[in-house]
């Protein structure tokens, strides 16, 4: 694959997070430091942010609370069993911030929740909405080894 415009970039991991509804949440514990990871159901935005939902009490939260520096994964692992060339991911690697009901943004970060996935806005209005600003996103295609990169931090 040739090289990516950063739009290219973000077209294509959007696309590949629309196929999924969920993905791998990074946290380091808020307890000790030690990485700890969980599954999350998602919403990729065409900026590159991320939309998810928790509740305040799972040991994701807390360690967001503690320590907001996140990484996520979107794969497509199911394709391994039958073509693993067509293993595609993305990750995010930014700042995990909750968003509050009455900010401005809430309302819009929920409705795009619910056109993807219902049930992820349902679970979000009832616990929290959290958005991960990203500084970098990363896109590998395949056993391509070349890695498409958007960098916000510089």
């Amino acid at each position: 694959m040739d090289e990516l415009s950063r739009d290219e970039i973000l077209e294509e991991a959007c696309r590949i997070g629309a196929t999924q509804l969920g993905g791998t949440l990074a946290t380091l514990h808020a307890e000790d430091g030690t990485p700890y990871v969980t599954f999350v159901l998602f919403h990729l935005r065409p900026d590159g942010a991320l939309l998810f939902g928790s509740q305040a009490t799972p040991q994701h939260s807390r360690n967001i609370a503690a320590t907001p520096e996140v990484s996520f994964l979107i794969d497509n692992r199911e394709v391994v069993r039958t073509d693993w060339t067509a293993f595609d991911r993305v990750v995010i690697e930014g700042r995990a911030e909750a968003v509050a009901p009455g900010s401005p943004e809430y309302a819009v970060f929920i409705e795009e929740l619910r056109e993807k996935n219902r049930m992820a806005a349902y679970f979000t209005e009832h616990g929290e909405l959290f958005c991960i600003r990203p500084r970098r996103l990363v896109l590998m295609k395949g056993f391509e080894p070349t890695r498409h990169v958007v960098d916000w931090a510089g």
